[in-house]
C-alpha cells in the first residue's frame, strides 16, 4: 500500500519584480487512488478524500459532485482516477493502465484548499508515464497541466492559468517532480522572457500514515488548508502594499486556457517563417497543443530543450540529440520502429519535393521572436551520454581503437539478441523477401566463399572480422584455415570462445590487431576479405588500407571487399547522427572512387555487385528483432542506447531504400604474370 504522510516545508521565492520569500511548514498525503486510506469513523472528519476536490475544473469547493447518476455516493478514489484518465485522453494520451498515486492535502474539518496536487500515472510495470499537476487558485479556479517527464521526473509546460495577480498568463514552468520515496522534492520555476521571476519548492520526509500520526498532525496543524489560504492572501496584500501592479484576471483565459497562440501553432509558424517550409508531420507540443497534417505519425515535442538543442546544433544533430534524450518522440499506428520509419520517410519526402524558400527578413525576425518566446534562448543542453567523444589525431591507432570500441564493444549480449545465430553484422543476401535472417546471412557467407573460390587447405584472412561469422563459416563448410583480426576486445573474446566450442582451434585464429600491423609481414594468404570494415578506415588512410590488403595476398589471390558507399549529395560520414552516435570518423565514397583506389594499388577488379536493396531488407529484419526484444536490450544497454539503435536502424533502412547509401561486393585479384588482365571466373 502506497499511503504515507510527508512532513513538508513549502517555499515560494519571488525574484522579480521585487524579492519576496515565503516559507511554511505543513503535511501532505501520498495515496494510491485505488486504495484510498479510511480512518476510523470517529476520526474520519480529520482526513478524507473527495472526488469534488480533484476534478480539475473551475468550481466552488463546497459544491458536492461526488455522487453518481443514481444519486448514490461514488467511490472517491475511483472517481478521481476516472477524472485523471479522462484528462489524459482529452490530451491525446492513452491511460497507461497502472496505478495512479496522488500527493495532496486531505479534506479536514469539512474543508480543503489544494494549491497544488500531483498525480503520477504508471504503466503496469510501475514506470511513470505521465504526471499531472492540478493547480487551484484563490478565485475558485482550477487547471490541470500534463507533463511527460524524463527519467529524473523533469518536464516543461507552458503557463496557461491565472494564479498570482502580479504575473500575466505567459511564459512556461520548468518542473522537477519525481515520484517521492523516503524524500519528497518538487521544484517549479516560472520562466518568462529573459527572466526567472518565481520558484516554488516542496521538500518533505516520509512518515508512516498511522492513526497516531494523523492525530498528532491534526493537533499541530488545525484547519491547515484554511491557514494556507489565509497566508496566500496575506502575502498578496503585502506585495500589493509594496507597490506591485495587479494584472487583471482574464476570465476567458481562465476558463479556456488553450485559447490563443499555442506552442504548436507558434512552432508551425516558426518553421514557415524561418525556413519557408510547411510542417511535414503533425506535432504535439509540451502544452498539449497540436499543429500540422492530421494523417500519419505525431511528433511529440516534450520539452523546450528541443528548441535549445536545435539552436546550438541545427538540423539533424540537434533533432537526434532530442530524440535520444527523450525530449522528442513519435507515436502512431504500428511498432515504435515502424512509426519512426514512417515519420522519417514522410519528412524526407517533403524535404525532397519542397525545397525551402528563402523567407523575407521580416518573417525571419518573426521566427526569432517566436523562438525566444517559446524558450529557445539559453545555454546549450548537455548532449546525451551515448554520444561519442573521441580525442586524438584523426585515424591515429588509438583514436581508431576508441571509435571501434564505441560501437562494437557495447555488449556481446546486446548483439546476440539483435543479430542471427551466426552473429553476422553486415548486409545479408535473402533469396526471397520471406527468407529468414539466418538463411539470408548464411547465403551471404556462402556467396563470399564461392566468389573467393575457397578450397580445403587454403588460407583466408578476414580484416575486421566482427564476431567471426565468416571465418567460422569458411572453416566449417569450406575447410580453410582462417585468420580474423579486429580492434574490438569484446569481439575477439567472443570469436575465441566460439572457435573453442566448435573444435576449430586448429583452423581458426583471431587477433586483436590493427590492419596496419600487417604491412611488411612475410605471411601471405590465398584469399583476403574485408566485410564492411573499409568504411572505418577514412579517406586519408584508404590508400594505406588498400596497400595492406594487396600485400597480404599471394600473387593470383582474390580479394572480396564488401563496403558501403554514398549516393549523390549524401554526407561522407553518413550524416551528423551516424558520425556522433554510431560510427565516428566513418567515411564513405561513391563506389567508383573505391575501385579507383584498388586499381591504383595494383588490383584487377573483376566483379561489382550492388546490394543496396538487400541491406534495406537486412536493416528492417534487425529492427523487427530489436522491437521484439526491446525490454531485454534496454536492460543490457540502457534507454539512451536503445533509442540510438531504433533511430539508427529505422534511418539506415530508409537510406539504403532511397539510394542515399549503398553497399557493394567488389571482387578483385592480385595479378601475377600472364594471369594479369584475364577475366575472373563467373560464379
Amino acid at each position: 500500500m502506497v499511503t504515507a504522510i510527508y512532513d513538508v516545508e513549502i517555499a515560494h521565492t519571488r525574484a522579480a519584480p521585487i524579492r519576496h520569500d515565503v516559507r511554511h511548514r505543513s503535511y501532505q498525503w501520498l495515496v494510491d487512488l485505488d486504495q484510498l486510506p479510511r480512518l476510523p469513523r470517529a476520526l474520519r472528519w480529520l482526513a478524507r478524500f473527495d472526488a469534488r476536490d480533484h476534478d480539475g475544473r473551475n468550481h466552488n469547493a463546497r459544491d458536492d459532485d461526488s455522487r453518481n447518476r443514481a444519486g448514490k455516493p461514488s467511490e472517491p478514489g475511483r472517481a478521481i482516477r476516472a477524472s485523471v484518465e479522462d484528462f489524459l485522453r482529452s490530451n491525446g494520451v492513452r491511460p497507461p493502465g497502472g496505478r495512479i498515486t496522488m500527493l495532496a492535502h486531505a479534506r479536514s474539518a469539512g474543508y480543503v484548499f489544494n494549491p497544488l496536487s500531483v498525480f503520477w500515472c504508471h504503466d503496469p510495470a510501475g514506470a511513470v508515464v505521465a504526471t499531472v499537476l492540478e493547480v487551484h487558485n484563490t478565485y475558485g479556479g482550477a487547471h490541470r497541466y500534463l507533463l511527460r517527464p524524463d527519467d529524473a521526473g523533469r518536464a516543461e509546460v507552458a503557463k496557461d492559468f491565472y494564479v498570482s495577480p502580479f504575473y500575466p498568463v505567459d511564459g512556461y514552468y520548468r518542473v522537477s517532480a519525481p515520484e517521492p520515496g523516503e524524500r519528497l522534492a518538487i521544484t517549479i520555476t516560472l520562466h518568462r522572457p529573459g527572466d526567472r521571476p518565481f520558484t516554488a519548492t516542496v521538500r518533505g520526509v516520509r512518515r508512516q500514515a498511522s492513526t497516531a500520526a494523523v492525530l498528532s498532525r491534526a493537533l499541530r496543524y488545525p484547519v491547515e488548508t484554511w491557514v494556507i489560504r489565509v497566508l496566500i492572501a496575506r502575502h498578496g496584500i503585502a506585495l500589493w502594499r509594496a507597490g506591485l501592479p495587479v494584472i487583471a484576471r482574464e476570465r476567458e483565459r481562465t476558463e479556456h486556457p488553450r485559447r490563443g497562440a499555442s506552442a504548436a501553432s507558434r512552432l508551425a509558424r516558426m518553421v514557415h517563417d524561418g525556413a519557408g517550409l510547411e510542417l511535414p508531420l503533425r506535432i504535439r507540443a509540451w502544452d498539449g497543443s497540436e499543429a500540422g497534417p492530421a494523417a500519419g505519425p505525431v511528433v511529440h515535442i516534450r520539452s523546450r530543450r528541443v528548441l535549445r538543442r536545435l539552436l546550438w546544433a541545427p538540423s539533424e544533430l540537434g533533432l537526434a540529440r532530442a530524440y535520444v534524450a527523450g525530449d522528442l518522440d513519435v507515436s502512431g499506428d504500428g511498432t515504435p520502429g515502424e512509426v519512426l520509419t514512417d515519420a522519417l520517410r514522410r519528412a524526407w519526402a517533403v524535404a525532397r519535393r519542397q525545397p525551402p524558400a528563402r523567407p523575407s527578413a521580416r518573417r525571419r525576425m518573426h521566427a526569432v521572436v517566436d523562438a525566444i518566446r517559446l524558450g529557445a534562448a539559453g545555454p546549450p543542453p548537455q548532449p546525451p551520454a551515448a554520444e561519442a567523444r573521441l580525442t586524438g589525431r584523426l585515424h591515429s591507432r588509438s583514436r581508431d581503437r576508441s571509435a571501434i570500441s564505441h560501437h562494437y564493444d557495447l555488449s556481446n549480449d546486446f548483439y546476440r539478441l539483435l543479430l542471427d545465430e551466426s552473429m553476422a553484422y553486415s548486409c545479408a543476401y535473402p533469396a526471397t523477401p520471406e527468407a529468414s535472417l539466418a538463411d539470408a546471412q548464411r547465403a551471404k557467407l556462402d556467396l563470399i566463399c564461392h566468389k573467393l573460390g575457397l578450397r580445403p587447405g587454403q588460407r583466408l584472412l578476414d580484416v575486421g572480422c566482427g564476431w567471426g561469422s565468416l571465418v567460422v563459416h569458411a572453416a566449417e563448410h569450406f575447410g580453410v584455415h582462417a585468420t580474423g583480426i579486429t580492434l574490438s576486445a569484446e569481439q575477439r573474446d567472443f570469436v575465441a570462445k566460439r572457435v573453442a566450442e566448435r573444435g576449430l582451434s586448429g583452423q581458426v585464429a583471431v587477433r586483436l590487431q590493427d590492419y596496419r600491423d600487417l604491412a611488411g609481414r612475410a605471411e601471405t594468404f590465398d584469399a583476403v576479405s574485408s566485410i564492411e570494415m573499409g568504411e572505418h578506415v577514412g579517406e586519408s588512410t584508404y590508400a594505406t588500407f588498400a596497400g595492406v590488403l594487396f600485400g597480404a595476398l599471394r600473387p593470383g589471390g582474390r580479394l572480396l571487399l564488401q563496403q558501403m558507399s554514398r549516393g549523390p549529395g549524401a554526407a561522407p560520414g553518413g550524416g551528423a547522427f551516424i558520425e556522433a552516435y554510431i560510427a565516428p570518423d566513418m567515411h564513405m565514397r561513391p563506389v567508383e572512387q573505391t575501385i579507383a583506389f584498388l586499381t591504383r594499388t595494383g588490383f584487377e577488379v573483376g566483379d561489382v555487385e550492388a546490394l543496396g536493396s538487400q541491406y534495406s531488407w537486412t536493416a528492417r529484419r534487425w529492427l523487427d528483432r530489436f522491437e521484439e526484444r526491446h525490454d531485454e536490450l534496454v536492460a543490457i544497454a540502457g534507454v539512451e542506447a536503445a533509442r540510438v539503435w531504433r533511430l539508427y536502424l529505422a534511418g539506415g533502412a530508409l537510406s539504403f531504400e532511397e539510394g542515399r547509401m549503398g553497399v557493394e561486393q567488389i571482387l578483385a585479384v592480385r595479378p601475377q604474370g600472364a594471369a594479369a588482365g584475364r577475366p575472373l571466373p563467373q560464379r
